[in-house]
């Protein structure tokens, strides 16, 4: 994701796919990625032909893939990629639901990214000069789809240490949770100790025991803390950790 654009993506005749979202996706990111617009004339049940959208000014180029015979796969048929119509910077290939794909990871690693990062980020990528709505709602999808799946994983701790405890019998398991006035509790602090870390360290490592602690940069934040000690060949062997607020 940081090369010179979203992987360099090449169309060639006898590419094979999956499905036909498979083909379409991939004429799609090849013609944002080069900059051009197209139309799709034909997007059948067994074929899909796309065009440039200046066909009418003399454009000659044309994407047509169909599925084989057996029904096993799509095929790249035809594949004419001489333009002869300018570079565009906006493209509406490019909507809301492919800005918000391309911004997944990218909210995951920085999770303040603002809507200015993000138009930078694509112009510098594929050259696109954005619709500020359009990016904006996009972000916000893209946001949902993040933050959506970690509040998800929140409501599974429960069965998550259920599990635990019952792999690894022994074992401590605390979560504290934060009453609501109307609703479910929300997740405050957990604490983790298996059973086979802690006879581990008893038995292998050094009478030591070292405390971290560091932020997580993530929607929900908070600091993930940790007790470590280290064996004779100074590899550490984790004791404990928590996750807590502050």
């Amino acid at each position: 994701m940081e090369g010179a654009r979203f992987g360099e993506l090449k169309l060639e005749v006898g590419m094979k796919f999956n499905s036909k979202h498979d083909s379409i996706k991939a004429v799609r990111e090849f013609t944002i990625q080069e900059g051009r617009q197209i139309n799709f004339r034909r997007n059948e049940s067994y074929r899909v032909r796309a065009v440039c959208k200046y066909k009418k000014e003399g454009c000659k180029w044309v994407a047509y893939a169909s599925i084989d015979h057996e029904e096993t796969y799509w095929q790249l048929k035809t594949f004419n990629n001489n333009h002869t119509c300018a570079r565009r910077t906006k493209n509406r290939t490019a909507n809301r639901k492919w800005l918000a794909s391309k911004m997944i990871k990218k909210i995951r690693k920085y999770p303040n990214l603002k809507h200015g990062e993000a138009s930078d980020y694509f112009k510098r990528k594929c050259d696109l000069d954005l619709n500020k709505s359009s990016l904006t709602r996009a972000l916000s999808d893209a946001r949902n789809i993040v933050y959506g799946d970690a509040a998800a994983q929140y409501t599974l701790l429960i069965d998550y240490a259920e599990t635990l405890l019952k792999s690894n019998p022994v074992s401590t398991v605390k979560i504290g949770v934060k009453p609501q006035p109307k609703g479910e509790p929300t997740f405050e602090k957990m604490y983790i100790c298996l059973d086979g870390c802690k006879k581990g360290f008893k038995a292998g490592c050094r009478s030591l025991i070292g405390l971290d602690g560091a932020f997580l940069k993530t929607h929900f934040r908070g600091q993930i803390l940790a007790a470590v000690g280290q064996d004779a060949n100074n590899h550490i062997c984790v004791i404990a950790w928590a996750i807590v607020e502050v």
